[in-house]
């Protein structure tokens, strides 16, 4: 939101230089570039070289010869972009205000100073009259050209302000402003209901104020959404039409009205939504979000900050977030498990969300996942750098930067170079835990929700993105056999993978160390529950919105749908991978002795304090890291081995225990 408008400080020395051109409009909020428009009020032309303009503390010297005809107008556009012509400065209009000078060639000479605070969309701050005293706000800019003719109103006004009394809701405006509301979402003009008193507030009711003078711009909304729970949420406002009619309801049934692109597709909305600890309102738009949302009821949005950035919300100040409907049949609990099971192994990235209840208008419309969209600016704020190549879907789209690295490290690939020269294009880890992951859901999209990135630096590698987990395959599907068989090459490359000699063992051990720690049946259950159980309550209400119009199975029935899979999913995939590679399964025993004197982990991922027995590929080496827990120190392996990492073949190894020993006093430096 622009937030409120307040004092402007404008002065005119101009007497003290013969031609003297005046700042005469400054555009910060409106809906072309900012801009800075120059009056020239003599009766010839004015040269503005040498003349400097100062931003906030940053002077830029104009040197190209820039004529100011008599009685006439010059705009210059505050876009940062020098290139684009002399009357483009490399600085930019700060939205929450600002202060500008214009110095006449001596350098010392100020010729004009002005000051503003943040503006409401649309409005700009100028002279009433060209080069006159009197400033003015007006919703009518026009830079380049004349102020004189416009309205100009003398203050914006401060949004009203909500004070809730028992059970009636009163609000206040400043001197001389009336409050005027609606109640049903849309945006109060002129012409709404005043507010006259204290008003009778309802559950699942949305109250929207503005405040309104002769004088005055009105002012930004304030918005009171009264909901049946005082949990975290997310509230949007906007007119019922903009939601539900059958002409432009991005929301309602009418295909036509879901299915548009561009600027089309977005509405204004006003929004209330977590910030940390506290709730942030602010201007915003909404659309609906990813094609196979748009076919369904409860479709996913994306919402965007009409200004400046989202609220925090405990996932990162992103400029666009995700609502996620999840309403494919066990979408929430898929989802959500293996975006916690995926965030454990750290070579894939998945975007963290967060479920909250979303209202519209005041209504509940169902439990959502927010997250920040998949693309550059969460990942630069993920990797820190500057610039990404990012590629979307089968057909290797670039969505940011170009392809030409990506199609280098294809080539690799599919012409099957060693491991050494794929490991300098991609982390090969990442493309693993991709087939991983893929295989032990056997989603059937696999090949459509692909994407992958990497910083766009020298040394900078391809990393997937784990996205869209909902659509699994039955527990006995044959899904190596299924991705094997595909007839053109996509992700994530299975008969590439194990048909490459160096990279189909590593599969293998990646995917025995994946089902013997996040994945394998004891660990995944407790998280499964976790997740059902914290969302348990938000899941039934969802269900009680939505389970009659989407036709999906209810919360348990989810959870145990999941159970299921997690029980008997690892032995199907053993054994099918088993059978295309010919390398038999054996169970593998570990133990730490003294339990819980260290530990031990299994390609990198923590595998026990005590002891575990997991199946293992006969014929493929697994790394076995042991670890000392504070006070004691590793000793050595049960079959004499001292190195604390060591490789282990199921095909001659059956148990193997890490020993450790306490550390005394006497041995403490």
């Amino acid at each position: 939101m622009r937030g409120r408008l307040f004092t402007v400080l404008f002065t005119m020395v101009g007497a003290a230089v013969g031609q003297s051109p005046v700042i005469n409009e400054v555009v910060v909020a409106g809906p072309g570039p900012d801009a800075i428009e120059l009056f020239n009020p003599e009766k010839r032309p004015i040269d503005l070289a040498g003349w400097t303009l100062v931003l906030d503390g940053i002077s830029h010297r104009l040197a190209a010869p820039l004529s100011v005809p008599p009685k006439g107008f010059f705009l210059f556009v505050a876009d940062g972009d020098v290139a684009a012509g002399p009357n483009h400065l490399p600085m930019r209009l700060k939205r929450e205000g600002g202060h500008l000078l214009l110095i006449a060639p001596d350098r010392i000479t100020v010729q004009g100073v002005f000051s503003w605070k943040s503006l409401p969309e649309g409005v700009s701050i100028g002279l009433a009259q060209d080069g006159g005293q009197v400033f003015g706000y007006s919703r009518d800019p026009s830079p380049g050209s004349s102020n004189s003719g416009h309205i100009w109103a003398r203050r914006c006004l401060h949004a009203p302000v909500f004070h809730l009394q028992s059970s009636a809701l009163h609000a206040e405006a400043e001197d001389g402003a009336q409050v005027r509301y609606t109640t049903d979402g849309s945006m109060p003009l002129e012409d709404s209901p005043e507010w006259t008193g204290g008003l009778t507030v309802h559950a699942a009711s949305i109250i929207t104020a503005r405040s309104f003078a002769a004088d005055g711009i009105p002012s930004e909304p304030s918005m009171f959404t009264v909901l049946d729970a005082a949990h975290p949420c997310v509230a949007i406002c906007a007119a019922p039409s903009e939601f539900f009619s059958d002409e432009r309801g991005i929301l309602s049934s009418t295909k036509a009205n879901y299915v548009s692109h561009g600027r089309t597709a977005w509405r204004d909305v006003r929004l209330r939504m977590p910030s940390g600890d506290t709730t942030a309102m602010m201007a915003a738009e909404m659309s609906v979000s990813g094609s196979g949302s748009r076919g369904l009821p409860k479709k996913s949005l994306k919402l965007r900050a009409a200004q400046g950035r989202l609220a925090d919300a405990g996932l990162g100040p992103w400029q666009e977030m995700i609502l996620r409907a999840d309403a494919s049949p066990h979408a929430f609990l898929r989802n959500t498990f293996m975006e916690v099971v995926a965030s454990q192994a750290g070579t894939v990235d998945v975007q963290r969300s967060l479920p909250l209840p979303v209202y519209i208008n005041g209504a509940y419309h169902g439990l959502y996942r927010l997250m920040p969209p998949k693309n550059g600016e969460w990942l630069k704020a993920r990797s820190g750098a500057e610039h990404i190549d990012l590629i979307d879907g089968a057909g290797a789209q670039p969505l940011s930067g170009d392809r030409a690295h990506f199609d280098a490290w294809r080539r690799a690939l599919l012409g099957n170079a060693d491991a050494d020269s794929l490991e300098r294009l991609m982390e090969v880890n990442s493309l693993l835990d991709l087939a991983c992951l893929d295989l032990w859901t056997g989603r059937a999209d696999h090949d459509l929700n692909t994407r992958c990135w990497r910083p766009a630096e020298r040394d900078g590698r391809w990393r997937w993105i784990l996205f869209d987990m909902d659509l699994w395959a039955p527990p006995a599907e044959g899904t190596v056999e299924r991705m094997c068989s595909e007839s053109a090459p996509v992700a994530p490359w299975l008969p590439r993978i194990i048909a490459h000699e160096e990279l189909r063992p590593r599969l293998l051990a990646r995917m025995c160390a994946w089902l013997a720690t996040s994945l394998a049946a004891d660990r995944a259950l407790l998280v499964a529950d976790s997740i059902h159980r914290t969302n348990r309550l938000a899941l039934e209400r969802d269900h009680q919105r939505w389970g009659t119009e989407l036709d999906v199975p209810t919360p348990s029935e989810s959870l145990a749908d999941l159970h299921t899979h997690i029980r008997s999913r690892p032995q199907h995939l053993l054994d099918q991978l088993a059978q295309r590679t010919g390398h038999r399964v054996r169970p593998l025993s570990v133990s730490v002795v003294p339990a819980h004197a260290g530990s031990v982990s299994i390609e990198g991922m923590p595998l026990t304090e005590e002891e575990r027995t997991f199946q293992a590929f006969a014929g493929v080496l697994l790394t076995l890291t042991a670890v000392p827990n504070p006070g004691y120190e590793f000793v050595g392996w049960s079959d004499g081995g001292r190195a604390d990492a060591r490789a282990v073949d199921a095909r001659s190894e059956r148990r193997l225990k890490a020993l450790f020993k306490r550390v005394s006093e006497e041995e403490v430096p």
